[in-house]
């Protein structure tokens, strides 16, 4: 542990410019340190805690990797930096030969869509990325709000579109656009674990408007190639579709007496385990423009979080996979993740076919909380091996303790194996 008593200079640019030099020259000697004295507690990370009052949790106690309480502040922050440093470390081991199998036969983006994405970034479309932001929402490290930027608009417009225009070529965003503050937010569970925290990366201003301008586009080619029983960031479909439709299963069901049983599968750390040459791989098989992939690349090229625990910021650190949450396009890249999986099932699942109903259902996804309908042992082998195959490929990892099996009549799972030791 580093202690600092720091008097930083006076513009907030220039103060974040100084933070982090020290945070480059400090992450060589410690993995962590604490601002004590000095004036340097009156930066971004005071407007972060004003715009975080109502959700901001202390952790008093977290456990550690061989069962022991942490209580002691450094102890907790050092144990929860290691677990965020390894979370988003790789894992990947390509295989090339299962890889080409695994998206073989995706749908296609419309050569239209392409095109509209592949384009220039124009002005306009950072001025209409930037007024849908809201306002009062907390800064990123520099502490620019998003109402400067909307203030001023006239006259630093043009500059940020002429930043970003050069962050494309160069293949690499500035500096300040590459780091994210992590909060934690609980979830629900023992919160002394913490896979039970949920972490939030609180991104520059100027970052979420480049990444919502890209998201306003990338939305308009989604319907095209992400199946309708998936609902997650998909312009027109919403979470009551995938409860409409469960509800009919499990209505019709009864009523017939047909035998049906549902698997909830859970992933853990979805969106923070999404490996980066993996989704870059699923946007190519898809058919997106390799221009639109590299603009893309270029928003996770070099990135680094730092982890802001009790009020702490911790050195920076290296985030190797994982879409941002926090991010306008993060949701949709997620979605886009996951389908080839979600796609393999539909294909090899047999379903449950109902009197009236063109075609067999067979499951139901909203991101990564999947809901597959099935009856028979074969379905439930086609769900380890895909699942199996999955992460793998992607570095993903189902939670069997949050995934659950349903049935629909009483005999439904009698004779059924199920996966991961649900019952």
């Amino acid at each position: 542990m580093v202690f600092l008593c720091v008097y930083a200079p006076v513009l907030s640019t220039n103060r974040m410019t100084f933070l982090n030099v020290l945070c480059d020259v400090i992450g060589g000697v410690s993995d962590e340190y604490l601002f004590l004295g000095g004036d340097f507690n009156c930066t971004a990370d005071a407007a972060l805690d004003r715009n975080h009052l109502g959700q901001r949790k202390v952790i008093h106690c977290l456990r550690s990797d061989n069962g022991s309480s942490l209580t002691e502040a450094a102890e907790i922050r050092r144990h929860a930096t290691h677990f965020y440093k390894e979370l988003f470390k790789t894992e990947l081991v390509e295989d090339l030969e299962l890889e080409s199998a695994f998206l073989a036969d995706l749908p296609q983006v419309r050569e239209s869509s392409d095109s509209l994405l592949s384009a220039d970034l124009t002005l306009d479309e950072l001025r209409v990325a930037l007024m849908s932001l809201d306002n009062g929402k907390a800064p990123g490290i520099d502490g620019i709000p998003v109402d400067f930027y909307k203030t001023f608009w006239p006259v630093v417009g043009e500059d940020m579109l002429e930043v970003f225009q050069e962050s494309f070529r160069s293949g690499l965003l500035p500096q300040s656009c590459r780091r994210a503050v992590i909060t934690l937010l609980p979830k629900k569970g023992d919160l002394q674990d913490l896979k039970n925290w949920r972490p939030v990366s609180l991104l520059c201003r100027d970052y979420k408007v480049l990444s919502k301008a890209l998201a306003l586009r990338l939305r308009e080619a989604m319907a095209e190639v992400v199946h309708v029983d998936q609902t997650y960031c998909v312009p027109g479909r919403l979470i009551s579709d995938d409860i409409t439709v469960i509800r009919h299963v499990l209505d019709i069901s009864s009523s017939l007496g047909i035998e049906t049983a549902l698997i909830s599968i859970d992933q853990e750390k979805a969106f923070d385990r999404v490996e980066h040459q993996y989704l870059w791989k699923t946007l190519a098989a898809f058919g997106f423009n390799p221009g639109f992939i590299a603009r893309i690349q270029v928003l996770y090229c070099n990135v680094a979080s730092i982890l802001k625990i009790n009020g702490s910021l911790a050195a920076p650190f290296a985030v190797q996979r994982g879409v941002r949450q926090g991010c306008s396009l993060s949701g949709m890249l997620y979605s886009l993740a996951i389908e080839p999986f979600l796609h393999k099932l539909r294909k090899e699942l047999s379903g449950v076919c109902f009197p009236g109903c063109p075609t067999a259902v067979k499951l139901s996804a909203y991101a990564d909380d999947i809901m597959v309908v099935l009856n028979t042992q074969v379905d439930i082998k086609v769900i380890e091996g895909n699942v199996e195959l999955f992460n793998k490929l992607s570095s993903s990892k189902v939670n069997w303790n949050k995934s659950e099996a349903f049935a629909t009549t009483k005999d439904s799972l009698n004779g059924l194996v199920l996966p991961g030791r649900l019952s």
